[in-house]
């Protein structure tokens, strides 16, 4: 349901300037898209549609502020920007000004912060803290490096860093423990010692998009359960240019440090056969 609408300096309703970068990032989705190309688009529907909005936050009613919550979320999500955690803190400080922060604002808020890699929206006096329900929040690394991931510590707050040796790749496997695609991958690999091999190893890498989880246990319950297919959390997805797609499971062939190949999903019957190919069209050996 629409909320009622504020007018911008253009004369544009919050609500349909929402609805403008809703179109920009479900226009740009799947897998003929590369996520850069549609954070762009996501980036140039909200500067034009909804930043006049964030400029006039004083007049901004209540459910307006969740609607540009809302609209923040959208392009985070999309772009993964480090400037929409600043944007939504500024939402959330207005909103907690006028004693209207609600539970979904905080997740959101909280969401944002995590995707943009915002440490610094993430402590004790932020309007998004409650969203960890007394959790010490996680202390994200400043460095944001090409080739960068994280291996959560054993605090399960805190994060060591690593940079992959592309050129020692074969293959790198974007996953993540939430996706049921992921762990139908994991499991086809715990019963195909074949498979298990191609997907394990020093060559191979599972990484995770760059996303809001803020619960970053399962990662490390992921590890206990799969200590040989272990995903690492990418810093910046930005730093891994030769990844057009995150969408899990994806699967990257890599010779010498470049994509040679690449296999998408998981279907019931699995994709041993595709990633077969992948490696042979590679030139890459999959034996032991």
């Amino acid at each position: 349901m629409l909320t009622p609408a504020a007018s911008c300096a253009a004369g544009q309703s919050l609500d349909l300037g929402y609805a403008a970068v809703l179109r920009a990032a479900d226009g740009l989705s799947g897998l003929d898209h590369g996520w850069r190309t549609r954070g762009v688009a996501v980036d140039r529907a909200f500067d034009r549609h909804v930043m006049p909005h964030v400029d006039a936050l004083d007049g901004l009613s209540t459910q307006e502020l969740g609607v540009l919550l809302r609209a923040t979320h959208v392009a985070a999500v999309a772009s993964k920007q480090p400037r929409y955690s600043d944007i939504a803190l500024r939402i959330g400080m207005q909103l907690r000004a006028q004693g209207a922060v609600q539970p979904a604002d905080i997740r959101a808020g909280a969401l944002i912060a995590m995707i943009s890699r915002d440490g610094a929206s993430l402590t004790p006096s932020s309007p998004w803290a409650p969203a960890f329900n007394g959790a010490p929040m996680p202390t994200l690394p400043e460095t944001r490096r090409d080739f960068e991931y994280w291996t959560l510590a054993a605090d399960a707050a805190s994060y060591r860093t690593a940079i992959a040796d592309m050129a020692a790749l074969r293959i790198v496997v974007i996953a993540h423990p939430a996706c049921g695609f992921t762990r139908a991958v994991a499991d086809a690999a715990r019963a195909d010692p074949e498979l298990g091999r191609m997907l394990s190893g020093t060559g191979a890498l599972w990484l995770s998009p760059q996303d809001g989880t803020l619960d970053p246990r399962i990662f490390t319950d992921w590890g206990a359960r799969h200590p040989d297919l272990p995903i690492r959390i990418v810093a910046r997805q930005s730093g891994f240019p030769e990844f057009g797609y995150w969408g899990t499971p994806t699967f990257y062939i890599l010779r010498d440090g470049k994509v040679a190949a690449r296999v998408v999903g998981w279907p019931a019957g699995g994709n041993k056969a595709a990633l077969h190919k992948a490696f042979a069209d590679a030139g890459i050996a999959t034996g032991p």
